[in-house]
């Protein structure tokens, strides 16, 4: 859906007060696009940063509009969105490849290829798809669960697409830009995982990152052992709220003979939990915050299958991705 688009359907459902979502990456453009939609609507732009469409806001901002408009996401089709909410995607500028940047694929003997890519950079997945396909490759795009709306297409907290073609391919290969899918796929899978990267245009297997991330992971969490008051966490951000399984783990906890609270949390503020004198958290909402802020917290703050493997409710043979694949319907806390 373009801005246009998007235009008209709000029109078309007689949307009056809108509220703009609007990434980071795209906020210059925030003068713009509210000149464009405040011809026809009344519009308030959110100025908090986001984390995609499983994030929609608090409640308190978006409650008195009639549609919110979200920026540079794909929806989550199966979320029961409290609002009509538009979501306008943004791909990344399709560019040329040269053939000889895939050849470490072949030096691997890799055959059997397995696409994944991050919305953002879904057209040049499917680039990528013929060039490979040109090269003689056999190239596998993996179904998806509902929590994803394209094939192949992968979030930091779900990874269902690589999942569905594990018996099928050699190895993965992730387009997108950074690290931040491409742990995450790998920590999923036992295949290796190569990531395109687009800001440089090159391809590596991230084998030795993942190394270094298990280290430092395991060395973070293991002081929770000794943990004796632990704040269990429900994120109340929609596509995040598991509150079923905040209270399983807080019963968990409390049959170990320690000590729990449940917290509810938007936003998770480290200094929150220092004023709480918790020894560590279990943070049931998006499994990337435990992970990629570990460093912001004084305490050991653990995704619910971290917790349960270092307690001996799961095997702990090998690290296991917490992933999100669907969510509770909001209801109270108690």
């Amino acid at each position: 859906m373009e801005v246009d688009d998007a235009i008209i359907r709000l029109r078309e459902m007689k949307a009056s007060k809108i509220l703009l979502q609007i990434p980071d990456g795209l906020k210059p453009e925030s003068f713009n696009l509210f000149n464009k939609f405040s011809k026809e609507f009344n519009v308030i732009i959110s100025s908090q940063s986001f984390y995609g469409a499983c994030d929609i806001g608090n409640m308190e901002v978006y409650r008195d509009v009639d549609c919110i408009v979200q920026f540079g996401h794909s929806e989550i089709p199966n979320i029961k969105y409290t609002k009509p909410i538009l979501f306008i995607e943004y791909f990344y500028k399709q560019i040329e490849l040269d053939d000889d940047i895939f050849s470490i694929l072949a030096e691997n003997l890799v055959k059997n290829v397995g696409l994944l890519s991050s919305v953002q950079y879904y057209k040049e997945m499917e680039y990528v798809n013929g060039k490979l396909k040109e090269l003689g490759y056999n190239v596998i795009v993996g179904n998806v669960d509902g929590r994803m709306k394209y094939p192949g297409q992968v979030l930091g907290c779900n990874f269902s697409a690589a999942h569905s073609i594990a018996a099928k391919v050699d190895a993965y290969l992730l387009v997108s830009t950074g690290l931040f899918h491409g742990i995450g796929a790998q920590l999923s899978t036992d295949k290796p995982v190569y990531i395109l990267d687009l800001n440089n245009r090159s391809i590596r297997n991230i084998q030795p990152d993942i190394d270094k991330f298990l280290r430092k992971r395991y060395a973070r969490i293991e002081p929770a052992i000794d943990a004796k008051k632990f704040a269990i966490v429900i994120d109340t951000k929609i596509g995040q709220y598991r509150k079923k399984l905040a209270y399983s783990i807080y019963n968990r906890v409390k049959g170990m003979g320690r000590d729990a609270i449940i917290v509810t949390a938007d936003n998770i503020n480290p200094v929150d939990f220092q004023n709480l004198m918790c020894d560590a958290v279990v943070f049931t909402g998006c499994p990337r915050v435990s992970i990629d802020d570990e460093d912001k917290f004084s305490m050991p703050v653990l995704t619910p299958i971290e917790f349960e493997q270092l307690f001996g409710f799961k095997s702990n043979n090998k690290y296991i991705m917490d992933e999100i694949v669907g969510v509770d319907s909001y209801s109270p806390i108690r």
